[in-house]
């Protein structure tokens, strides 16, 4: 395991949700200075701090894990759910509206 790639995964999922690494830390319950240590490859956190991470982010423990970008169809699914996990109704509404919207933008641009 390089750590420098869970780091790395990290970084950009708190950025995406555009997170503080003090909010990390806060949710994730440990020290500020420590996410940007785990963050640069230079601390390897333990599988309880990567399990309070990860659901701090709103991701799978498997998908910071993972080293490569070719992801298998099944795990990107469970990222979707991980991801619609514990959202309101009108959220849920909206996030199926725009998967659908991909969807068929998708299958257009395959028959073409």
């Amino acid at each position: 395991m390089v750590y420098k790639h869970l780091g790395q995964r990290i970084r950009e999922e708190r950025t995406k949700y555009r997170l503080t690494q003090e909010q990390l830390a806060e949710a994730a319950q440990v020290n500020e200075s420590y996410v940007g240590q785990v963050e640069r490859g230079e601390k390897n956190p333990s599988l309880e701090t990567v399990v309070n991470i990860a659901s701090s982010l709103g991701v799978t423990v498997d998908y910071l894990l993972q080293e490569e970008v070719n992801v298998e169809p099944n795990s990107l699914i469970n990222e979707l759910v991980s991801i619609a996990k514990n959202k309101e109704p009108e959220e849920l509404r909206l996030m199926l509206n725009i998967w659908r919207m991909i969807s068929e933008y998708s299958s257009k641009l395959k028959k073409k």
